[in-house]
């Protein structure tokens, strides 16, 4: 491990189309980075999935335009490639059969070999300033596990997306769990790989003394175009609140206070609290559904992706 090192650690399914947009908007990140300076970048993705050539051919691409060295190898194989030296950039591809995020991410936690890394989603978007402001916001805070973005959104026109779109005008304290730095050896040497939920779970763990928000660090999703998409989406969500209240009772207590719905929507004027209501309404059968499946054991294809998160179309 090196001071003179950063990781980009970036679960990745082997069916992800957006991985290579995601990558150059990395690449343009780290370089107005101060970091990038001082140190190499290492960037690790992690394939989970059946292997397919649309991921590998957006890592070779990515390798080339950022003129770094490209390796891969099977996850849990011992590491050859050197890090990169400082001003470099070096990727590995590390490939796992089994799909889902915990395990990806414990496979990405275990090949890192910088002190700070920074957790990424292979489908999101943000300012090139991004890495920067928390990597510095990180090393501002010693005591701190985590710095993380706020997720926003980057909705498409029309009412449906309008509905989605409502919770992001609401500032949640929660961890972005599509994009923070870490502390690698603040962090837990793996994750339950049964979590619906990994990166609640991981800031409820640490506490929320120990997760801090960059400020003005931004990410922006995709967000469900269609009903389908949604409750694809969502249940998942939903099903990851109902894991942690039957299997880690208390766990939520850890986590800083939510703002109360009365509240928000009493901030709100009409046109925004009744998009705001709709989307709560549709959330709470979501919810209903994630319980009675749950309840019932039938958590099978539950990471399925949601097509439409995926279109990164001109909004």
């Amino acid at each position: 491990m090196s001071e003179a090192l950063v990781g980009l650690a970036v679960p990745c399914r082997t069916d992800e189309p957006s991985l290579g947009r995601t990558l150059e908007t990395a690449l343009a990140s780290w370089r107005c980075a101060p970091q990038a300076a001082r140190a190499g970048l290492e960037v690790v993705v992690c394939l989970n999935g059946t292997d397919a050539p649309g991921p590998r051919a957006a890592l070779a691409d990515f390798a080339r335009r950022a003129q770094a060295s490209l390796a891969a190898q099977a996850a849990g194989a011992e590491r050859a490639a050197p890090a990169p030296a400082p001003g470099t950039i070096a990727v590995m591809a590390l490939h796992t059969p089994r799909v889902g995020k915990p395990n990806a991410w414990n496979v990405l936690r275990a090949a890192a070999r910088a002190p700070l890394a920074l957790f990424m989603d292979a489908d999101v978007g943000f300012a090139p300033e991004t890495f920067g402001l928390l990597l510095d916001t990180l090393e501002g805070h010693p005591d701190a596990a985590i710095a993380t973005a706020r997720t926003t959104c980057s909705p498409r026109p029309g009412l449906f997306e309008s509905i989605m779109a409502a919770p992001y005008g609401v500032e949640f304290p929660n961890i972005s769990p599509q994009l923070y730095a870490a502390r690698l050896s603040a962090l837990p040497a793996t994750i339950p790989e049964d979590l619906l939920e990994p990166e609640r779970w991981l800031e409820l763990q640490l506490g929320r003394e120990r997760v801090v928000r960059a400020p003005g660090a931004e990410v922006a999703v995709r967000l469900p175009g269609t009903l389908a998409d949604f409750f694809r989406q969502r249940i998942r969500i939903e099903m990851g609140k109902v894991q942690f209240a039957y299997e880690y009772p208390g766990i939520e207590t850890r986590g800083r206070p939510q703002p109360r719905l009365g509240t928000v929507l009493a901030s709100l004027g009409p046109a925004a609290g009744a998009r705001l209501g709709a989307y709560v309404a549709l959330r709470s059968v979501a919810h209903a559904l994630a319980w009675w499946r749950y309840r019932r054991g039938r958590t099978a294809g539950i990471w399925r992706q949601a097509a439409t998160t995926k279109r990164w179309d001109r909004a």
